[in-house]
């Protein structure tokens, strides 16, 4: 059971925070899928930008920032993690439930299995 803090709407509200994010960034990759030898590429290195960018934000904008630290570390893995799942997935080839991953095509695969989970998705 998730502590009381975590109701249905602050999840979903993290969940269409990384809905968001991967509408993005399928737009930044259409965009710029030439500068990338791969969707993989692109994914490791947007997650690498993302990470400095947020971290920088992050402890700029925050008072007393040094002592968020873990914390601010927990919100660049949330934000930063599902990029690197994903480009492991594109190299596995499958994603954990053992559905095709394809580069160049899995950015639009997480969206779609995210719009699907947000609409079904109840704690």
């Amino acid at each position: 059971m998730p502590p009381s803090g975590f109701s249905q709407k602050a999840i979903n509200g993290l969940l269409e925070f990384v809905r968001v994010n991967y509408q993005l960034m399928i737009e930044e990759y259409n965009l710029k899928s030439s500068e990338f030898d791969s969707e993989q590429d692109f994914l490791k290195s947007t997650s690498d930008k993302l990470r400095l960018q947020v971290e920088s934000m992050l402890r700029k904008s925050f008072p007393h920032s040094e002592k968020l630290e873990t914390g601010i570390k927990g919100l660049v893995l949330f934000i930063t993690e599902c990029y690197l799942d994903l480009a492991g997935e594109i190299e596995k080839g499958t994603d954990k439930h053992n559905q095709q991953v394809v580069d160049g095509h899995a950015i639009q695969k997480e969206l779609d299995q995210i719009g699907a989970f947000l609409k079904d998705f109840t704690i």
